[in-house]
């Protein structure tokens, strides 16, 4: 055998070996990466640097929302704008998160599939020309939003099972609560109310409001009552036709006698004076489901006597409201209130809330932006497989009170 090709082979054996070594020490350096990166040895380093990139994403990232349908015929939805940006967020809304864009300009961005949240307001039909997106990315949320009772819903949602991934409602137990009004701490500013938990304060054992004390003798007049739908599912036209058999019930707009023009401050200002109580009679019999006549007869000197689905003590302070459901039949109900409004002290008791308590609203967006930045919502999949179960399970027909 020649030197030439025992030295080829020599060279080809050391390249082997040399290539041999390499592939052992590239694995024993990744077999050590993967140890000193494992959990067992670097569980807290690990979470920080994920942190520090989701906060890192946050801080940079602005979400988009799209208002796909009007809201009743405006389609800012009383937003100010066609368009708000985080200035707007910040400076209008008064958001906490507000790296949000919030627009009803169907062209804002390129595409529909580029927003990170589509809006739809249940309550309506949906556009005829434009029903739903032609196209749909997995990272969107849809958004079922509505400020109405299920008797309300103007389609059908057995066409849209499996279509929506947030709830923006006034149910307690929405994605996004949306409410009519809230109650909040005046101590500590904090928002009590609605709340499927609230910690109300414990009403004093005696109390007194000076201006309600002094507007109690002039209140000749038991209850008003302003409403322009007459028959309801809640039947409560039957309840306040059964009231009227014990007292005088003024009845105002369309389904009453008298009428008060819309706008006109004489329409709030006599609650004050002229009467004892205001009928906040809901609609419907649905959980949660209170609306801006109950928040509108709390900013006045008037006891508000409610009659719906909702669980009060939820929504309002004990001792705030007279609730019609509390009550086997109309006539417990009517002796009840002829006690409350004919014994001043006991009147007037019914406003210790006021020394604890101020109303509010906020905006449901505020909430929806935060939740579109909540770390881990863009990984995270939901969606109503029945809506329509989900909606219309919330509501009964029979009232607890005998009519």
């Amino acid at each position: 055998m020649s030197m030439a090709v025992r030295s080829g082979r020599f060279v080809c054996g050391s390249r082997g070996a040399l290539l041999l070594l390499l592939l052992i020490l590239a694995g024993s350096l990744m077999i050590l990466h993967r140890v000193v990166q494992s959990p067992l040895l670097n569980q807290y380093e690990i979470l920080q640097d994920h942190l520090e990139r989701q906060q890192s994403r946050n801080t940079r990232s602005t979400r988009t929302i799209l208002l796909w349908s009007s809201f009743f015929g405006d389609p800012r939805w009383k937003l100010s704008w066609d368009t708000l940006g985080p200035q707007e967020l910040r400076d209008e809304l008064g958001c906490p998160v507000y790296q949000c864009e919030i627009t009803n300009q169907h062209d804002f961005l390129p595409a529909v599939e580029l927003y990170d949240a589509v809006v739809f307001h249940a309550a309506e039909m949906f556009p005829l020309l434009r029903p739903v997106p032609s196209q749909r990315s997995r990272h969107q949320a849809y958004v079922f939003a509505t400020m109405e009772s299920p008797g309300e819903t103007k389609h059908r949602l057995d066409d849209e099972l499996g279509f929506y991934n947030l709830t923006m409602t006034y149910r307690l137990d929405s994605d996004v609560v949306w409410p009519y009004g809230q109650l909040l701490d005046i101590e500590t500013d904090a928002v009590v109310a609605p709340s499927e938990r609230p910690h109300w304060r414990k009403p004093p054992a005696a109390f007194n409001d000076s201006a309600v004390w002094d507007l109690w003798a002039g209140k000749t007049k038991t209850a008003a009552w302003f409403v322009s739908h007459c028959e309801t599912l809640s039947k409560r036209e039957v309840l306040a036709d059964r009231l009227q058999e014990f007292f005088a019930i003024d009845i105002y707009g369309k389904c009453g006698k008298l009428s008060c023009a819309r706008g006109d401050p004489r329409c709030e200002e006599m609650l004050d004076t002229d009467y004892l109580f205001y009928l906040a009679f809901e609609n419907s019999l649905c959980d949660d489901y209170v609306t801006e006549k109950l928040f509108d007869a709390l900013r006045r000197n008037v006891i508000p006597v409610v009659f719906g689905g909702a669980d009060y003590s939820r929504i309002l302070p004990p001792h705030s409201y007279i609730d019609a459901s509390r009550f086997q039949s109309v006539e417990d109900l009517a002796q009840h209130l002829n006690f409350v409004g004919g014994d001043q002290e006991e009147y007037v008791s019914y406003f210790w809330w006021r020394s604890h308590y101020r109303l509010a609203s906020t905006s449901p967006f505020c909430d929806l932006c935060a939740r579109l930045h909540a770390p881990g919502f863009s990984h995270k999949t939901q969606s109503y497989g029945d809506i329509q179960s989900w909606w219309f399970n919330s509501c009964r027909l029979e009232s607890r009170i005998r009519l």
